[in-house]
């Protein structure tokens, strides 16, 4: 696999990085033993002297050390010749990689400007796209007044809607309806609100220089892709954003909109190991990214998780968020029970999210989302992954598209 430059270039800080934190880990558990086992120590509960200042040298030595390499790296780099257009060219397996490196920690990428950090943009399934007039009319000369926008879920990128044996659902509703598809790729490891201000704002770009005069926009997002959609809506519904008046549908497929178990059990974790001395600093759920913390509870607004310590228990506070009233909403979820009867799906859902949370169901009046029965849809027999190449699914949103809105 030929591998761009600034994709090795980020790979090598993301390494120098590791380097720090693991010397980081490796000297705090040092402490912490030291604290305990040296009874011999000149105060209690301190280590030994002469210990401790050796270690911290050493320590301090290597953290030097690799903060040398780091720079001497980037300079070395930085000499390199910058490849005209070539070297922008990725492969698919470097696309894949990057997406999950992001939604593992995208945030920290970003953080230390890190090359592998994702900026948001739109794509077709050939190229990305420029937000000028100009530019769109060349890349999409057939372009249609009926928008579609898919946003894929963490750790995936634009490629996940295409399925080894099923069109992807972008084509198909391009094909059969005449809607222009187009797709979002993102840093999935930054907080859902984050993404969810810069996508609204992205948003009233497109509708502004898009060669013809949009008339509808729909948006379909897969498991965080749908958190994102709704926190976009939210934040344009309050700065009266114009792309809302052309907004006609949005399709969430297996969106955690109450959280996912696996985030709250990993979150549960990482709690029970910062309770033992001697685990503590091996924690190493502390570093998930912002955007897999979000999904404990579906975090969708700044508010909802500035003032909380991110990896400290606390109670669901998140504000309601409620769908906009002008506005079809379409949710499926899947399950990997046979029938709606069938306990494993209930206590499973479709691995990572349970029903209740992909259909908007909840006991609190206030954040339970008030979609019509009849536009949600369960798939049995399926997982979460399935949401976006099954053919069941995919008839599906071809019929919710195909109706009369408000129908």
């Amino acid at each position: 696999m030929k591998t761009s430059i600034q994709t090795l270039h980020g790979g090598s800080q993301l390494i120098f990085d590791s380097v720090e934190g693991i010397t980081n880990t490796v000297e705090q558990m040092h402490e912490t033993i030291a604290r305990r086992a040296l009874s011999w120590s000149s105060a209690p509960g301190e280590p030994d002297t002469a210990h401790g200042l050796i270690a911290s040298a050493v320590y301090s030595t290597i953290r030097g050390v690799n903060s040398m390499l780091c720079q001497g790296a980037d300079k070395a780099f930085a000499l390199l010749p910058k490849m005209a257009g070539g070297d922008a060219v990725q492969s698919s397996a470097e696309i894949r990689a990057i997406a999950a490196l992001n939604g593992a920690l995208g945030d920290h990428l970003e953080a230390t400007a890190n090359t592998l950090a994702l900026p948001m943009v739109l794509t077709t399934p050939a190229q990305q796209l420029p937000l000028t007039k100009e530019a769109l009319a060349s890349a999409i000369p057939q372009a249609s007044p009926h928008l579609v926008i898919l946003l894929h879920g963490l750790s995936m990128s634009e490629l996940c809607w295409s399925g080894k044996e099923t069109p992807c659902m972008g084509s198909r509703l391009q094909d059969e309806l005449g809607y222009t598809a187009l797709y979002l790729r993102y840093n999935s490891g930054r907080h859902i609100s984050t993404n969810g201000q810069e996508f609204a704002d992205l948003l009233e770009q497109l509708c502004e220089v898009w060669p013809v005069p949009v008339e509808s926009l729909s948006l379909i997002g897969h498991s965080m892709g749908g958190l994102v959609i709704r926190s976009a809506c939210w934040y344009a519904d309050k700065a009266r954003s114009k792309w809302l008046k052309q907004l006609e549908r949005v399709v969430c497929l297996g969106t955690p909109h109450h959280g996912s178990p696996v985030a709250k059990a990993g979150h549960a974790l990482t709690l029970a190991m910062e309770k033992i001395p001697y685990v503590e600093p091996l924690a190493f759920g502390r570093q998930r990214s912002a955007g897999i913390k979000d999904l404990r509870h579906g975090d969708l607004l700044d508010q909802d998780w500035q003032g909380h310590h991110s990896d400290h228990a606390r109670p669901d506070t998140r504000q309601p968020v409620p769908l906009l009233p002008d506005v079809d909403y379409f949710f499926a979820a899947a399950t990997l029970g046979q029938d709606e009867h069938d306990p494993i799906g209930h206590a499973l859902g479709d691995l990572l999210v349970r029903l209740d949370s992909a259909l908007g169901s909840h006991s609190d009046d206030l954040r339970h989302l008030n979609i019509n029965p009849e536009n949600c849809r369960v798939f049995h027999e399926k997982s979460h992954l399935d949401l976006l190449s099954d053919e069941q699914v995919h008839r599906q949103i071809v019929e919710w598209f195909s109706a009369a809105p408000g129908a």
